[in-house]
């Protein structure tokens, strides 16, 4: 659920933030896939979490120009491109105070059908388009986790969303099922 992956995106990013923090560069590193993983997970939802979403996962490119590049992403550049944790410490305890916004938040949301379904499809869209040009974790190389857990939340959008679908088109639902 949204709100599992939330808690568990809280606990992992805690766990990567102190490691930023600490200069601990190697950890860092080791625990940062990880981290994000619940986060990609629960992408398919991402356009309900308003502003939250560009702080954790926006990447260089999307920043607008004059506009903060914070989240994940900035330290995953400083981590692998500058090889360095100097200066992230504020930038990571940005980033667990928004996973922690979205924790509050994903508790008060309600999905419909119809943002659980595009959202998911959206994603995909994305993964296939985009990210598997490796532009999403262009530093770290760790895109597969993201895939995967992309891949994994769209197969939970889908599966929050099917009993709507099987009594309405019964055929697509079995060839959903299939693919």
């Amino acid at each position: 659920s949204v709100e599992t992956n939330t808690d568990l995106l809280v606990q992992r990013t805690t766990t990567f933030v102190d490691a930023v923090v600490a200069g601990r560069i190697a950890d860092a590193k080791a625990l940062y896939a990880a981290a994000r993983e619940p986060y990609e997970r629960i992408e398919p939802v991402a356009e309900v979490f308003g502003d939250r979403h560009p702080a954790i996962a926006a990447r260089e490119n999307d920043v607008p120009a004059g506009g903060t590049f914070t989240g994940f992403h900035r330290l995953e550049r400083a981590l692998w491109q500058q090889d360095t944790t100097a200066g992230m410490g504020p930038i990571a305890k940005k980033l667990l105070a928004d996973v922690i916004k979205l924790q509050a938040l994903v508790k008060t949301v309600a999905l419909d059908p119809a943002t659980i379904a595009n959202g998911a499809v959206g994603l995909l869209n994305e993964v296939s388009a985009s990210k598997i040009t490796g532009e999403e974790d262009r530093y770290s190389h760790t895109d597969l986790w993201d895939f995967e857990a992309n891949v994994v939340g769209a197969q939970a959008a889908f599966n929050a969303v099917r009993p709507l679908v099987a009594t309405r088109a019964a055929a697509l639902a079995t060839t959903i099922d299939g693919g």
